[in-house]
């Protein structure tokens, strides 16, 4: 049986769920859970000693990786064929989430800071992990396009 790259695998049933939720096209489609790879390649890499998480500009990617994980045996099969082990979705909980914004909102420096510091570290890793392209790619291209706003205009209701 011939074995698939991870840069070829695709998930053609997470790739459809996506399309039924979220009103994209197949290509564009294809392109996130192609960018989700590449947050997950970044996550092996880094090996869990640099927080690697998911804020704005990467929303879309998070939203693709909740996506493949409602199939869980393949996910599950998917994580251990490329990375040797599953990778979970770990959350900030509601009260620490809430604690973050509240600070940003009330401009609290030590949260600012915090944030701030997180941020600039992620973006340092991506530029050195994946390259200059993924780090604009993801924060000019998905972070302008993908907004909130832009990721709830087009989620559709559920069907």
């Amino acid at each position: 049986m011939e074995t698939i790259t991870l840069d070829d695998y695709m998930h053609e049933e997470t790739i459809l769920r996506f399309t039924d939720m979220f009103d994209v096209t197949m290509d564009e489609a294809k392109d996130i859970f192609h960018e989700m790879k590449n947050l997950f390649k970044l996550m092996d890499i880094c090996g869990g000693e640099e927080y690697i998480f998911t804020h704005e500009p990467l929303w879309i990617i998070d939203e693709m990786w909740h996506t493949f994980i409602l199939f869980s045996k393949d996910y599950r099969e998917f994580c251990e064929t490329y990375f040797n082990g599953m990778i979970d979705h770990n959350i900030t909980i509601r009260k620490d989430k809430l604690n973050i914004i509240d600070g940003l909102e009330n401009k609290d420096p030590e949260i600012t800071e915090t944030v701030s510091n997180a941020v600039r570290r992620l973006y340092e890793l991506i530029y050195e992990h994946l390259g200059k392209e993924t780090l604009v790619k993801w924060i000019d291209g998905f972070g302008k396009k993908y907004t909130i706003e832009y990721v709830n205009k087009i989620r559709k209701p559920i069907q």
